[in-house]
């Protein structure tokens, strides 16, 4: 059996999905199978797997017989993986040549349930735009922040697989409840790259109303997910992360409980502390100069005086309290 099993869903992905499994078969650590599941294709994609399969024995194809979307496709190729080891990617993204060597290291060396890594945004003409460095697991209540590049041992999708409601949201949905339950290891190293293009499916939500609605309304089904927080922290939470819905009034009147929470989530999976406050304090900061009138800049800063100085830049803290004279 193979050590790795790599997922690649797929719909009409026959623009960028050669160069992604080309990535794929050019790795260094080469005991894998790839997996990939053709979800209704109505392009080239179905003949463009077909050919990189007869020259490859280690790929084999699941085509649906209907359009199931992204999490329905992602449990069908998991449930047939082999491998001791599990990662998905995307028909548009690229596996750098190490990829599976240095996360398997990772994982062969350690207790780590979950591997994952920094990686490249690309363009749609594969020009790198940026490093994109991942986020600590403390801040999952926060962000999506374990990013695109990852592998994780079988068990951890044989207890979670992946909630087929909730497509564009699935894998945030998938890290919170996976991060109760097994232990997550990160590495600085940039070992894929995730592409941005017109009809990518982050761009979509971006750019559709209804598709940010549901979006919403799929958030908040995650941020449940926290059951150890209480239902006015999840709220907090939605509104930390949908900007749009912040509320100063809502924010004093259960901050101390939701602050108390942050940090019984903090103590339970045995996380810095520090990074959870020095994330939360910027997100405050930011809503100060963004979204707050007079009165409600001097009641933070009465409530929480260090917010104008702490480990900001001088410009922030003036800014903010140019507010108070607006």
């Amino acid at each position: 059996m193979p050590k790795v099993s790599i997922i690649l869903p797929t719909y009409n992905g026959q623009a960028y999905i050669e160069e992604a499994i080309t990535s794929i078969l050019n790795q260094t650590f080469e005991d894998f199978e790839l997996i990939a599941v053709d979800d209704y294709s109505i392009d080239h994609t179905s003949s463009l797997l077909e050919s990189f399969r007869l020259h490859d024995s280690r790929i084999k194809i699941i085509t649906n017989k209907q359009n199931l979307k992204l999490p329905a496709s992602l449990n069908i190729g998991h449930r047939v993986a082999q491998g001791k080891y599990l990662t998905w990617t995307s028909d548009d993204n690229i596996l750098h040549s190490n990829f599976l060597e240095r996360l398997v290291t990772v994982l062969e060396t350690s207790s780590a349930d979950v591997v994952y890594s920094n990686f490249n945004v690309i363009n749609d003409q594969s020009e790198h735009i940026r490093v994109y460095k991942v986020s600590p697991v403390s801040l999952l209540p926060f962000e999506n922040g374990i990013g695109a590049s990852f592998l994780y041992r079988k068990e951890v999708f044989q207890k979670f697989n992946y909630n087929e409601d909730l497509h564009g949201i699935e894998d945030y949905d998938f890290w919170v409840r996976v991060a109760n339950h097994f232990k997550f290891e990160h590495t600085s190293e940039v070992l894929y790259s995730y592409r941005i293009h017109k009809n990518s499916l982050t761009t979509e939500i971006g750019l559709n109303e209804l598709a940010q609605k549901k979006f919403d309304e799929n958030l908040k089904v995650v941020l449940s997910n926290f059951v150890m927080f209480r239902v006015d922290t999840q709220k907090l939470l939605f509104q930390f992360q949908r900007q749009s819905h912040w509320d100063w009034d809502y924010f004093f009147s259960f901050r101390k409980e939701a602050e108390s929470d942050f940090e019984k989530w903090i103590e339970s999976g045995e996380f810095d502390i520090s990074i959870l406050k020095n994330y939360y304090n910027k997100g405050l900061r930011r809503f100060l100069i963004n979204k707050a009138n007079r009165l409600q800049v001097l009641r933070l800063l009465f409530l929480r005086p260090s917010i104008i100085s702490y480990k900001y830049s001088f410009r922030t803290s003036l800014n903010i309290l140019k507010r108070i004279f607006i």
